[in-house]
């Protein structure tokens, strides 16, 4: 009699502990996924975060990028420019050539200033686009 008196009473505690188990594994699962949950949201802020900033890289780099080509056309401008104040100093050419050439000289300083008026406007947009981040 004692001993399925122990039978029972082990068999009963086996079946109670089995559904607390049970119960208890459920809770942890429903924590794990609001977990995961709450780790995507996270993971897709953090994604949205690094596009913004690889936009953001992007912009800069084709300011700069634009504001040395800018400086190039300036540079090669000037050399232009330079020949062709050479040119009218050199006393081989007629009257008429030299007045040519000192409109075209004119002309391109006028298209030097207006690349160094660019390359400022360039300048400043880069300054906002790093400012505004």
């Amino acid at each position: 009699m004692k001993f399925t008196i122990r039978l029972f009473i082990i068999i009963c505690l086996l079946m109670t502990s089995q559904s607390f188990f049970a119960q208890e594994t459920s809770v942890p699962s429903e924590k794990a996924i609001q977990e995961a949950k709450t780790a995507e949201e996270h993971q897709n802020k953090i994604n949205k975060e690094q596009k913004k900033i690889e936009k953001h890289q992007r912009e800069v780099n084709n300011a700069e990028k634009s504001i040395k080509k800018t400086q190039k056309k300036i540079e090669k401008q000037k050399a232009a420019n330079q020949k062709t104040d050479s040119q009218i100093a050199s006393s081989k050419n007629s009257e008429e050539e030299i007045q040519k050439l000192k409109i075209k000289s004119t002309k391109q300083k006028l298209e030097i200033d207006k690349l160094e008026l660019k390359l400022l406007q360039q300048k400043k947009e880069l300054d906002e686009i790093r400012a505004s981040f």
